[in-house]
């Protein structure tokens, strides 16, 4: 065997020739062509699909492969609520059929996110519990009283925490702000007549503390008997409203004032008096007199009676 080196390689295709020479068989220099031919590699990246990358594939002999994909799904309670201003309010955001604590963002009544420090401003985002979370956002007096009107909207923006490219769930409830006041319903009766005296708080949210009726000229508290029944009332939440009575059982002989007196937690109101007539019915009677006497007549001429 001999052998023939090309240190260099070629860049083309190129023919060689090895001569021998062999004594007993009598040759000299025959010659023996041999081709050296050139080939080329390519080899280029590649970004090549995986199995899971497909849900049915020629290349990779896939028909309807199964992926499960979680839609989860949950729910938000964000209630109107109408409020005092006396006291700080709160606002609850509710959500249920969560996974994991989610993402709760509060907007004010222009739009703009409330941060945890904004002055009068109170977030509390909730732990989850059982699949639920509660978000409160605690408003205070000086932010209630800053409140462009007594009908504003709140928005609290939920943000799945389990799954953060969900698209977030945008709610919105109206805060509406109450005014106190007591409304004195007096009356106009005959006189011995029974009769119904009432007073009718309206702009409250939960049931009175207290409420009471005096007889103005003394002050003094009046008490269920034979002469006076007093009934409380009770709150109605459809006209936030609450109305106490004083039934006056035998009535009055003369003009009379009483008083109703309320006491109201969420407003901080104490005893406030509200003075209320209970009015006598006068009527005129105008007397006037008929004479009609007898008389003896002759039928020769005509008569008047």
């Amino acid at each position: 065997t001999t052998t023939l080196t090309v240190t260099n390689g070629v860049s083309a295709d190129s023919t060689f020739s090895c001569k021998v020479s062999s004594t007993e068989w009598n040759i000299v220099d025959e010659k023996t062509l041999i081709t050296l031919n050139v080939f080329a590699v390519v080899f280029e990246d590649k970004t090549v699909l995986t199995a899971q990358d497909k849900v049915s594939s020629t290349e990779w002999i896939k028909v309807d492969e199964k992926t499960s994909v979680s839609l989860n799904v949950f729910d938000v309670t964000f209630e109107d609520k109408a409020v005092s201003t006396a006291q700080p309010q709160t606002i609850t955001c509710s959500m249920t059929g969560l996974s994991e604590t989610a993402t709760v963002v509060w907007n004010n009544p222009t739009g703009s996110v409330i941060t945890s420090t904004q002055d009068d401003y109170t977030i509390d985002v909730g732990a989850l519990s059982a699949g639920a979370q509660d978000s409160i956002l605690t408003i205070g007096i000086t932010a209630l009283a800053a409140l462009a009107t007594t009908s504003v909207t709140f928005t609290c923006v939920v943000t799945s925490g389990e799954y953060a490219d969900s698209e977030a769930s945008s709610n919105t409830m109206t805060l509406t702000t109450l005014t106190f006041a007591v409304e004195p319903k007096p009356m106009e009766v005959k006189e011995a007549t029974p009769a119904v005296l009432s007073c009718v708080i309206t702009g409250i949210t939960e049931v009175l503390s207290a409420a009471s009726w005096t007889d103005s000229s003394s002050d003094v508290a009046l008490t269920d008997g034979d002469d006076f029944t007093i009934v409380a009332g009770t709150y109605n939440p459809g006209t936030n409203s609450q109305t106490t009575t004083l039934t006056v059982t035998n009535g009055v002989s003369a003009d009379s004032t009483f008083s109703c007196k309320v006491s109201s937690t969420e407003w901080n109101i104490v005893d406030e008096k509200t003075l209320i007539t209970l009015k006598l019915t006068r009527r005129l009677l105008n007397v006037f007199a008929v004479v009609f006497e007898d008389k003896t007549v002759l039928t020769a001429q005509e008569q008047s009676v």
